[in-house]
């Protein structure tokens, strides 16, 4: 096998292009539209209607998606993701129409719904990355390959037809019928050309003169044949070649159209050359395995179909996973910073549905970032009680959370014991049986409570009965019983309040008393405490010296004076002084 060895491109005077939206998510972001809206397609054309387009345009991955359809009111990318849902069995609708009439020349489509196809949707979530990648990347290589009843063959091919990204203007489509065009498998040569530029290495602009030229001396025929089939000089008549169906004219002017010989020198670089710089622009590019760089120019070229506009390319790093099966499984980590990073090439659709409804999308990309969101948590373990999103994270992960963001978790789920009453119904609580209520019971929430409808006419008849109900009208906010009244989830109203009697402030004050067994002594310490400014009561009969707690310090000072002069003890007393 001839190794693939091509010229490096200079973009640096080029208009760089690549693909900013992501096909796969936009193609769940479209079912997820779908799901929540009923859509009817247009009567006459079944194209989606304005304004759900609009909204569609808003979610879309790629930016500049919104400003196309609010310019022009058109959006190839947005119909592309509709056709790729179609064909993938997500959704359903009529494609074929009906005539109005004998004299209706087009068909139309009254009452044309799209319906959501859960099972399907469900069963593609299921298959791996891989098996995900291969139905969407087979369905683009298959393009073209049914036939159209109104040519005879489907000219939806690169070299009549462009796709939602492509720029470049194509072959004139008349009597593409017939000729060598319709023999070609034009499955098989798109992947014959991903495999080849899988070999390429990611990141590194080539020249696209050199792919057609290698091309030219390794593999002339990877397009047209070298024998032309049967059918197709049967259909063309004789003297047709290999070029018969590709015309060239002067720019605009459609009187003087002239078929490439196949003596031509260049007719390999105008027919198979212009074929590779349109299937750049094509296939590879909307599913984001190339990068393109456009010539900047100021007016068209002088013949049509134009050549040499698309001079550079390179490949990304989802095309050699991709051609080659091997698209590994996403990497997901969960941080202590209550962030989930989920690493992956390719769109991760089952992990996203996991984590949105219990997280925050920080950023999108190869590693897209989610925070985990408290009242999210809750709401989820509140819908459904069963769930554990520890559980699921660590499933994700392969790995144990970190210890705070699985205790975080445990008291969030605490935020979740709540349920939700809907208008026109009532929570109904006491024995059903004893009650009558069996006929109103929409769902039995316990044996204790019930969720029932028309509770006003349960209530007429409970009262009929002579079961003595309740009604309770509660607040939007919590469940609340009257006075007097007890219930399993409401509080009943607080005992009213004693009445307010008088006030009595008391004040307090710890003081020390020092008793003293000698005169002489008491007498020397109260002067010692004088000296220092210490005026506290002192009783000369019963030799006492009594102070409060801010004349601590000055008394313990005194003592120590004292101790000078004589051997002072101090002892506790129990009660009262001997």
């Amino acid at each position: 096998m001839t190794q693939l060895a091509l010229a490096e491109a200079r973009p640096a005077s080029l208009e760089l292009v690549a693909n900013a939206a992501d096909l796969r998510r936009d193609l769940h972001v479209f079912v997820d539209f779908v799901r929540g809206h009923e859509i009817k397609r247009g009567h006459r054309d079944n194209a989606l209607p304005a304004a759900p387009r609009q909204r569609l345009a808003k979610l879309m991955s790629d930016p500049a998606t919104a400003a196309m359809c609010g310019e022009s009111g058109c959006a190839p990318w947005i119909e592309h993701v509709d056709a790729v849902c179609l064909a993938l069995g997500f959704v359903a609708y009529d494609t074929k129409g009906s005539y109005a009439g004998y004299s209706s020349s087009e068909p139309s489509f009254p009452d044309n719904f799209i319906k959501f196809e859960q099972k399907t949707y469900a069963a593609f979530l299921e298959l791996p990355l891989q098996e995900q990648e291969v139905r969407i990347l087979n369905l683009h290589l298959k393009r073209g390959s049914e036939r159209d009843e109104a040519f005879g063959w489907s000219p939806e091919c690169e070299f009549f037809a462009g796709g939602p990204l492509s720029r470049l203007d194509r072959f004139d489509a008349r009597g593409s019928a017939l000729g060598v065009v319709p023999t070609l498998a034009f499955p098989n040569i798109r992947r014959r050309l991903l495999e080849l530029l899988a070999e390429c290495p990611a990141g590194v602009w080539f020249s696209v003169d050199s792919l057609i030229e290698h091309l030219r001396r390794h593999d002339r025929w990877f397009l047209i044949p070298e024998r032309i089939p049967a059918e197709a000089q049967k259909s063309w008549g004789k003297g047709s070649g290999r070029y018969t169906n590709f015309v060239e004219r002067k720019r605009g002017d459609w009187a003087c159209d002239t078929s490439i010989a196949d003596r031509d020198p260049e007719g390999f670089a105008k027919v198979e050359g212009r074929f590779v710089e349109r299937f750049l622009e094509g296939i590879p590019l909307v599913l984001g395995y190339t990068e393109v760089g456009y010539v900047k120019r100021q007016r068209p070229t002088e013949i049509e179909p134009s050549r040499g506009l698309l001079p550079a390319f390179r490949v990304t790093e989802r095309l050699r996973p991709a051609v080659s099966r091997q698209v590994g499984r996403p990497k997901v980590t969960v941080l202590p910073n209550f962030e989930v990073h989920v690493e992956s090439l390719f769109h991760p659709a089952k992990i996203d549905a996991e984590l949105l409804p219990c997280s925050e999308v920080m950023q999108r990309g190869i590693v897209t970032v989610y925070r985990l969101s408290k009242p999210k948590v809750a709401a989820v373990l509140a819908e459904n009680p069963k769930a554990s999103v520890a559980a699921a994270l660590k499933s994700l992960s392969g790995r144990d959370l970190p210890a705070n963001v699985e205790q975080e978790l445990a008291e969030w789920a605490g935020h979740s014991e709540k349920f939700i009453l809907y208008e026109g119904f009532g929570l109904l609580e006491g024995p059903r049986e004893d009650a009558g209520a069996d006929g109103f019971v929409v769902e039995a929430i316990s044996p204790h409570f019930a969720l029932v409808r028309s509770p006003e006419e349960l209530f007429r008849r409970l009262e009929a009965a002579e079961k003595v109900p309740l009604e309770i009208r509660h607040s939007a906010d919590a469940l609340v019983a009257p006075a007097g009244a007890r219930s399993r989830v409401a509080p009943g109203a607080p005992p009213p309040r004693a009445a307010a009697r008088k006030p009595a402030k008391i004040r307090r004050s710890v003081q020390t008393t020092l008793w003293f067994t000698d005169a002489e002594a008491h007498a020397a310490f109260s002067r010692i405490l004088l000296d220092a400014k210490c005026v506290v009561p002192t009783d000369t009969r019963a030799l006492t010296v009594t102070y409060g707690k801010e004349a601590e310090p000055l008394v313990k000072e005194g003592l120590k004076k004292l101790g000078e002069i004589y051997a002072v003890s101090v002892g506790e007393v129990a009660a009262s002084p001997p």
